[in-house]
């Protein structure tokens, strides 16, 4: 009797890890369908993983390239920063030399002129691109302040004059626009007092 009991034990099956073993009266074909199914979800559990790692990796090579490109923005904006000031003194000589010569065209007005218009074209081809300040208010995102003045029939904060252009490059400020604003100062004196407005109202 004993025999029978150690000869039954040894012939069962080991059962698998995270299945519950199949009953004594489970058929082959009941075992393996279980030995199936958990092959099915270890294959789910392994593709999940593989899809995690493929994510990851993809988000590590977008945030890799997008430092690069900020890297080299960033060097690009510095290098041009340093150039703007030549381009600066270069359309105050042709603003002077134009003041002095109205309508006067030479050779070396010509050439600077066409400096100009090439540095213009570097710049644009690096995303640069000139703030638009004139005519318009102040935006502390984009002018700075150098000045201000009083002329009537000009609101509170109108751009009325620009000292320095601001640029932009690739949607962002490098250098804000330094512009002189109207004040608001004759706009609040011009206003009339409550108390002199109305004749009905007793001192």
């Amino acid at each position: 009797m004993q025999d029978q009991t150690h000869s039954a034990r040894d012939g069962e099956d080991t059962p698998v890890e995270g299945i519950l073993p199949p009953g004594p009266e489970a058929t082959e074909e009941e075992r393996l369908q279980s030995l199936l199914d958990e092959a099915e979800r270890e294959k789910a559990q392994f593709k999940a993983l593989a899809q995690r790692a493929q994510a990851d990796l993809i988000n590590y090579r977008k945030r890799a390239d997008e430092e690069r490109q900020e890297l080299a923005g960033s060097a690009g904006a510095q290098v041009i920063l340093r150039v703007l000031p030549v381009l600066d003194d270069l359309q105050r000589a042709l603003a002077h030399a134009a003041a002095e010569e109205p309508g006067a065209q030479n050779g070396w007005l010509e050439g600077f002129q066409l400096i100009e218009r090439k540095l213009h074209g570097i710049f644009a081809a690096e995303g640069l691109e000139r703030i638009e300040a004139e005519g318009g208010f102040f935006n502390p995102f984009e002018h700075e302040v150098v000045g201000q003045f009083d002329v009537i029939g000009r609101r509170e904060g109108e751009i009325l004059e620009v000292t320095r252009q601001g640029y932009r490059m690739n949607g962002r400020v490098i250098r804000p626009a330094q512009v002189v604003v109207q004040s608001g100062q004759i706009a609040a004196e011009t206003q009339p007092n409550p108390q002199e407005s109305d004749p009905g109202k007793e001192e």
